[in-house]
């Protein structure tokens, strides 16, 4: 920590006894780490919903954060993940428990499958100088997090099935609910946001009926589909994939009661001659593609259809993606496709993506035309980042045209950070998460060597997000004016580039813009005129 003032916030009393907070590196702030909201969730709690806190004596210092939750080896080996992990942070300018100050929950990302509350991009001191409260957050992961089984269902019949990274998200939720006055904070002035993962699992609490009243207001970066369809599976369907991954992966059925005497140890370890955790192999089997199960309870058949009119009644959403979401997903700076590879790999990403709509035909070709084999590569993944924006822009206008008291505001970011590769990676996946949560920090050598553009879009990029929490409305003094996502500005959006913050209402590619705009409509089964409402 850093010679930073100590702050006059005294201990707070908490579910679980009393915390005192530690100065931050950001004068004025005071940071709570690792403060428990739920109770251990492995052994015979695993795949259930989370106990309740265990209570402690004394004063607990809130000075280090708490484990990650149970996921695979940090390859670095440097951090402990366990089973209590269901830990937030909290970093607060309050001097006092009477503010009323707006709260930002925070969800990390990570594939669902792995990421903390301790990511360095997480770090949001300095966003809370802006008046506002943090509250980073962490849940189960992996298969402890999204795993659906049959005796799952029959333990609790009228309860969650598959989706216990939601229960802890909501549980969450309420702790703030019932906790975040004695830091100074407004439990009813609560915004959620998060990036990729962080940001599907944002969607999902606007999807879910268990959190209908604990927010209102929503930060969305880089999830993939937006408001469109998404990874949920019905129940019977997600169970019986899942039960028969199970039973391949052991070569024998298996019982819950089995899984759950699992030792930690071997969940780890390779498994079964593969190279990989059975962690991660059962990640893979049973989460990827599949997060969220339609179970009556989390989520419903009406709850996940978020194309309905009033879905979005009485909510304030900022939404976006960044230009070049795939380059670090997977992406080979020297990648090269032969013109046969190419064309199949491009007709192929539908069954990548079976969750999705209105995938590419022949037509794609003629919009995205390579001259060798590196640029065939590229450009198969410029055509996912291009596809992804106009998923997601299309879901933000639907949701302002039919819900007459929403407000919602679209962004693409096209700013790309120094680093390694950086013509290659551009914008990319998790690029705009250091701005918005301004934990850039211009004298940290672990960082990058941040420039003058780098500075200047992290004073707009926070600026705008906190002004958000704070009044559910981007713009503020010495901000570029940020309108709405509307059919009378042609479905404008932000651009951010370089330093600057433009309105505009195509990308640098228009004619691929309409392409993939007309494939998606057309898997939705829409005109362009239903998504206006005109």
């Amino acid at each position: 920590m850093s010679n930073a003032k100590d702050t006059r916030l005294g201990p707070v009393k908490v579910e679980g006894g009393l915390v005192a907070g530690v100065p931050s590196d950001t004068e004025g702030i005071t940071a709570f780490l690792g403060v428990p909201f739920a109770g251990n969730v492995g052994g015979d709690n695993r795949w259930r919903p989370a106990p309740p806190v265990k209570p402690w004596e004394g004063i607990h210092l809130a000075d280090t954060p708490g484990p990650k939750m149970f996921q695979d080896h940090d390859p670095e080996g440097n951090e402990i993940a366990n089973d209590d992990g269901l830990v937030l942070n909290i970093w607060t300018p309050s001097q006092g428990a009477d503010e009323n100050l707006p709260v930002y929950m925070l969800i990390h990302g990570g594939a669902n499958r792995t990421g903390s509350a301790q990511y360095d991009d997480l770090q949001a001191a300095e966003l809370a100088s802006h008046g506002l409260i943090v509250v980073s957050v962490q849940y189960r992961l992996g298969p402890f997090g999204f795993m659906a089984l049959p005796e799952m269902a029959e333990e609790n019949p009228q309860g969650a099935v598959g989706n216990y990274a939601i229960l802890d998200l909501v549980d969450a939720l309420e702790w703030i609910r019932d906790n975040i006055d004695g830091f100074g904070g407004d439990p009813e002035t609560v915004t959620i946001g998060g990036q990729s993962a962080g940001a599907e699992n944002t969607v999902a609490l606007l999807r879910s009926p268990l959190a209908e009243g604990l927010f209102d207001r929503a930060v969305i970066s880089s999830s993939f589909t937006g408001f469109l369809p998404g990874k949920t599976m019905a129940v019977e369907a997600k169970m019986k994939n899942n039960q028969a991954a199970v039973d391949e992966l052991f070569g024998r059925p298996m019982t819950l009661a089995e899984l759950r005497e699992i030792p930690d140890e071997t969940w780890l370890a390779p498994f079964n001659g593969s190279d990989r955790s059975l962690y991660r192999l059962l990640s893979n089997a049973t989460a990827s593609n599949q997060f969220y199960t339609i179970d009556g309870h989390s989520f419903t058949e009406d709850s996940v259809d978020l194309l309905q009119p009033g879905d979005f009644g009485g909510l304030d959403i900022m939404i976006g993606q960044t230009a070049d979401e795939r380059t670090s997903l997977g992406g080979d700076p020297d990648g090269e496709m032969t013109p046969e590879e190419y064309r199949q790999a491009v007709l192929d990403l539908a069954t990548a993506r079976p969750y999705m709509v209105g995938w590419e035909n022949e037509e794609v070709f003629d919009l995205y035309v390579p001259m060798t084999d590196l640029d065939a590569y590229r450009l198969h993944i410029r055509m996912q980042n291009d596809r992804m924006f106009q998923y997601v822009r299309l879901g933000a206008e639907f949701a302002k045209a039919h819900s007459e008291d929403a407000d919602i505001w679209l962004w693409y970011w096209d700013h790309a950070p120094p680093g390694d590769n950086e013509g290659f990676r551009g914008a990319y996946h998790a690029a705009d998460i250091y701005y918005f949560n301004a934990s850039l920090r211009e004298d940290d050598p672990n960082q990058r060597p941040w420039t003058d553009p780098d500075l200047a879009m992290r004073d707009l990029a926070s600026g705008y997000l906190a002004n958000f929490v704070k009044t559910g409305d981007p713009n503020g003094e010495g901000l570029p004016e940020w309108g709405q996502v509307t059919a009378e500005t042609g479905g404008q959006f932000i651009r951010f580039h370089q330093g600057e913050a433009k309105m505009r209402t195509q990308t640098l590619y228009p004619s691929r813009d309409a392409y993939h705009r007309k494939m998606v409509l057309e898997g939705l089964g829409k005109a362009e005129n239903d998504i206006f409402g005109q």
